[in-house]
């Protein structure tokens, strides 16, 4: 599914993928580079604008809006009360990591907008994390891409699938309880 969308759309795809919360789509489209079917030299670059933009639509949507949308939520005043001094403590480690925790990225960018981290330095250490992120993403489907697919071929039937997705399914839970137990020990 998600390599019709870029095989359709191109480069239009990986721009709106990297805004979005686009993992896969960085991965596909570093593999797809490397296959010759893109360019490295315009996916880097595009990985790299549009996960800067989402975040930073998502961090000025919520510097603006955020705090009056919480104050309408006082079941959630007091966890965004926590949070917010975890982040103003560790401003700096949870803005360059934040995006590396799945299902955090856009929740992150909306966490540090109503805490009191500046949007000089939230806009300077998004921009680092952003180039970071795409790069190890969009280079690991550059890189591993085609030995992945190498082992797939060999594979037969259900196996593939089951392959696939436990591949996934632990390094991305194994990134996950590292990062959310850390965040956790910190919000105590």
């Amino acid at each position: 599914m998600l390599a019709d969308y870029l095989a359709q759309y191109g480069y239009f795809a990986i721009a709106i993928g990297a805004f979005l919360e686009g993992e896969t789509i960085l991965l596909l489209a570093g593999y797809a580079a490397e296959q010759g079917i893109f360019d490295l030299r315009v996916v880097m670059p595009l990985g790299f604008i549009g996960a800067f933009a989402g975040d930073q639509f998502w961090f000025y949507l919520a510097r603006r809006h955020g705090s009056h949308w919480l104050a309408r939520r006082p079941d959630l005043l007091a966890k965004a009360t926590t949070a917010k001094r975890l982040i103003e403590s560790h401003a700096t480690l949870f803005i360059l990591s934040f995006r590396f925790i799945i299902g955090l990225r856009n929740l992150g960018a909306v966490a540090v907008a109503l805490s009191d981290v500046t949007t000089r330095r939230f806009v300077v250490l998004n921009a680092l994390a952003a180039l970071l992120w795409s790069v190890l993403v969009i280079g690991a489907g550059y890189l591993f891409g085609e030995a992945a697919a190498a082992m797939l071929v060999r594979l037969e039937g259900v196996e593939k699938q089951l392959l696939a997705i436990g591949g996934l399914l632990a390094g991305a839970g194994i990134a996950s309880i590292v990062l959310r137990r850390w965040l956790m020990a910190k919000l105590k």
